[in-house]
């Protein structure tokens, strides 16, 4: 149970900041978590700019992208996370069996070079331990921009986990059914 109220679509203080806009225009309704961060608009106005930055106009290949965010989940405990981006993931050309070989990705062989790096960038940024040497390869396989783009993912993804795991947010009933693998 949310430890804070769900705003409902009607709420006037968030149809007035426009903070369910994105959806409606989506097509679909807000997810949980933005329900929740809207009991206070002008914060999910903010807090939302990032993530449809990295969604929508990062330059990284969306499927490197998608694979940081479910080891991020993986790694966090975000069942929440694992749900909503695991069919994102499959849609942007993460298979079936790199998901199932994700926790083991270090020695599986169905991930290559850049999804190595990218995969040990995540677990670094989770420990915070990013060197010098892992940035530059980083760099060295996606450009400056890109090596950028996987540490803001990855740090975006742990923010957004433990703001999940705070304010009790549950994976909500549409969801449910991308969590038949969850790891955790």
């Amino acid at each position: 149970m949310a430890r804070v109220p769900l705003v409902p679509d009607e709420d006037p203080d968030a149809t007035a900041a426009g903070v369910f806009d994105t959806f409606k225009a989506e097509g679909r309704p807000p997810i949980d978590l933005y329900r929740a961060l809207a009991n206070v608009p002008s914060l999910l106005v903010a807090y939302r700019a990032l993530p449809q930055m990295l969604r929508h106009r990062a330059t990284t290949e969306r499927r490197l992208r998608e694979l940081a965010v479910l080891r991020v989940a993986q790694l966090t405990g975000s069942a929440y996370e694992w749900g909503h981006h695991r069919p994102m993931a499959i849609a942007a050309g993460v298979t079936e069996r790199q998901i199932g070989e994700l926790a083991r990705w270090d020695s599986s062989q169905e991930f290559g070079a850049a999804e190595r790096l990218v995969l040990a960038a995540v677990e670094a940024v989770h420990e915070i331990a990013v060197t010098d040497e892992l940035f530059g390869q980083l760099a060295g396989e996606l450009g400056q921009e890109g090596a950028v783009e996987i540490i803001a993912i990855a740090s975006q993804y742990e923010a957004t986990a433990r703001i999940i795991q705070a304010l009790g947010i549950a994976v909500e009933e549409r969801y449910r059914p991308q969590l038949a693998d969850w790891p955790g």
